[in-house]
């Protein structure tokens, strides 16, 4: 089985890659989120494992926006401790340290420990491992970079200072998406996702949220993104509790498609729970 993922070796989406479908599975590196859904959708790779959110960063619109243009559906999360550390090539010290590269969302993590490094550039990269990736091949001796530990490892490269998140709590949601709708397995509680645009009447997103009060179905999050070339016009993906099998859930899915312009099903999968990665050498 063939697994997508964006980055290096060593990237938290590898990492939850694996915590997903094991250290066994097949997994295929790809540039950028856009590759990965690629990959996907043209049946390169079975599956593909994305962000989509953190619990300190927020949310990574870019990959709502894929989720929807790639016509995927998602079949499973992964709910990922997220350890930062400052990575250098071997024998740099922190006070060489002049430039600082990593994801956004890393940096954005690591605000607090950033801003008390002083005399630093920050300097977003397209991805975590990659940024480390780039220290050992250029070898550069005035920067560093912010990634798993497992990048380290994986690199052999120094650990400058450990766990320099701003929340010992830093998770970060990553989505399992595939080609079709995958029908969960197990006894596991169900989480159903779902993307839809209101039609223009009075009161339309407190319609469209009553179809899920009034019949007592969880809600555990809603996101708005702009519909792209109509200006001010957004759609809406909202994450509830259990799946269509349950007649509860088909009736305010009915509901809510009598309230929408567009409604799209983007699939019932197993809740996950925080984990911490598997780190050691390979």
């Amino acid at each position: 089985m063939k697994i997508a993922f964006q980055g290096e070796r060593g990237a938290f989406s590898e990492l939850a890659a694996i915590e997903h479908f094991g250290p066994s599975a097949k997994l295929r590196a790809q540039p950028e989120f856009p590759d990965v859904f690629k990959a996907v959708a043209s049946g390169e790779c079975h599956y593909g494992v994305v962000p989509i959110e953190n619990s300190l960063a927020g949310s990574i619109h870019q990959n709502y926006d894929l989720l929807l243009e790639s016509n995927l559906f998602i079949a499973g999360e992964v709910l990922l401790r997220i350890g930062h550390f400052l990575i250098s090539n071997r024998g740099v010290k922190k006070s060489q340290v002049k430039r600082v590269f990593s994801h956004p969302q890393a940096l954005a993590q690591c605000k607090k420990y950033l801003n008390a490094f002083t005399g630093t550039e920050k300097i977003p990269f397209s991805n975590t491992a990659l940024a480390v990736k780039k220290i050992r091949e250029e070898g550069l001796k005035d920067a560093a970079a912010i990634a798993s530990i497992q990048a380290a490892i994986d690199f052999k490269m120094d650990v400058l200072a450990s766990n320099i998140e701003d929340n010992k709590w830093n998770t970060t949601r990553f989505l399992v998406v595939a080609k079709k709708s995958v029908k969960p397995s197990g006894n596991l509680p169900l989480k159903s996702s779902v993307v839809f645009s209101m039609k223009n009447i009075p009161g339309a997103l407190f319609k469209c949220l009553g179809a899920f009060a009034l019949r007592d179905v969880d809600l555990f999050k809603i996101e708005s993104r702009p519909v792209h070339g109509k200006g001010f016009k957004y759609l809406f993906y909202l994450d509830f509790e259990g799946s269509p099998t349950s007649e509860v859930q088909r009736n305010a899915l009915a509901n809510l498609q009598e309230i929408t312009q567009f409604y799209r099903f983007l699939g019932s999968y197993p809740q996950g729970k925080p984990v911490q990665p598997k780190y050691g050498k390979r």
